[in-house]
């Protein structure tokens, strides 16, 4: 008999264990379990001024909205263009002029329902964001991130990286063409840590953090290096928390060529150590960018991506793969998975572009009139370098 009940008890515990793993959020169906980020996330192009163009695998293409950016893309905005990025996690970013970014990754888990962005606040499962701004100006947007279950999202630049922490901010990396660039980066809410990548002094750095490849053994000359992936020295490491109000500036960064033809920026010492309050000028035009981007991506909404399914049996519908069978019906966005299309409904116009695990909706409208910023804080004014 007591052989008996230790062995209903202890088949009791597996089932209650069995019960609470089934419980976890985001461990049913998200390969891998939560934080595993082996699904790749959805970026979309929710507005376009001026000339903007991607370039992916030696291929150039003109962006326009509703596109699909994967990863390793390389994006680029000509002078007076500029770019909004809409992420699957909520995260949105415009690109000013002048400027190259490139995704060098972006995972995240899948969610089981649609989410409409303008509405988050968090995140709705955690992902891993990887950005290089290689020259430019950002302005982001980030949900509050799942950091407890492995979510980041870094900016590198060729001075240094910025982790964000759920916030609103503003990086600028400016190379004058006389052998000087200009850095700021700027949180206008939330907070920011910035970290040179040149820890410990002497290393080079590709923009992505990689370090360039050593020469061959056999004296063959090493192959030119991209112009666009700069490489950074300084002296000393520096890690400075940009909380909310206050901006980090660097002027004494100088930019050279070296033999590979690939531009190398050096921070000056001393590293910097601490931030300034943001001028008015900077909040109000960081402000009204984020108010710019609200606007862009009020009704972009994201969607997980439909079940598969065998192709031709089922009209109007697709796989996870993006393969279309006779299609006799369309989706209530007037476009099907795995293409891009659209409908105008009402003088606006809604698309669906799908990624192998989300589908995006992106609906422009015509430009509304226009209105002042949203009031910000006023702060105390410094003089701009």
């Amino acid at each position: 008999m007591h052989l008996r009940f230790l062995t209903w008890l202890f088949v009791g515990a597996l089932l209650a264990v069995v019960s609470l793993r089934a419980q976890v959020p985001g461990t049913a169906g998200a390969p891998g379990g939560p934080g595993k980020f082996d699904e790749e996330g959805l970026v979309l192009v929710a507005k376009v001024s001026g000339n903007v163009s991607m370039v992916l695998e030696g291929a150039t293409t003109a962006l326009k909205v509703n596109d699909r950016v994967p990863q390793k893309a390389k994006i680029i905005t000509a002078k007076n263009a500029s770019v909004v990025l809409v992420f699957s996690n909520g995260a949105t970013t415009q690109l000013g002029t002048d400027t190259e970014l490139v995704i060098d990754e972006f995972l995240q888990d899948p969610f089981a329902d649609s989410i409409k962005v303008a509405e988050l606040s968090d995140e709705p499962t955690p992902s891993r964001t990887k950005l290089s701004l290689n020259r430019g100006e950002l302005v982001g947007n980030v949900k509050k991130l799942k950091y407890e279950r492995g979510s980041s999202f870094t900016v590198q630049t060729p001075v240094g990286a910025a982790g964000i922490r759920g916030t609103t901010f503003r990086i600028v990396f400016r190379p004058s063409g006389t052998g000087q660039a200009f850095f700021t980066l700027s949180t206008a809410s939330g907070i920011v840590a910035f970290e040179q990548p040149n820890a410990g002094g002497g290393t080079t750095t590709g923009a992505g953090g990689t370090p360039p490849a050593p020469a061959p053994a056999d004296g063959t000359p090493t192959p030119p290096a991209s112009p666009s992936q700069p490489t950074v020295t300084g002296s000393g490491s520096a890690a400075v928390s940009v909380p909310q109000g206050q901006e980090l500036v660097i002027v004494d960064v100088q930019v050279t060529t070296n033999a590979q033809g690939q531009m190398v920026v050096t921070v000056l010492p001393p590293p910097p150590s601490s931030t300034t309050v943001i001028s008015s000028a900077n909040m109000q035009a960081v402000a009204q960018v984020a108010s710019d981007i609200a606007v862009a991506v009020q009704q972009t909404v994201f969607t997980p991506a439909p079940p598969a399914s065998t192709p031709g049996t089922t009209p109007g519908s697709t796989g996870n793969s993006g393969d279309t069978g006779p299609s006799t019906g369309t989706s209530p966005s007037g476009s099907t998975t795995g293409s891009t299309t659209g409908t105008t409904q009402s003088q606006s116009q809604t698309s669906t572009v799908s990624g192998s695990n989300f589908t995006g909706q992106v609906t422009t409208t015509p430009p509304a009139p226009s209105t002042p910023p949203p009031a910000v804080r006023q702060s105390t004014v410094t003089t701009e370098p």
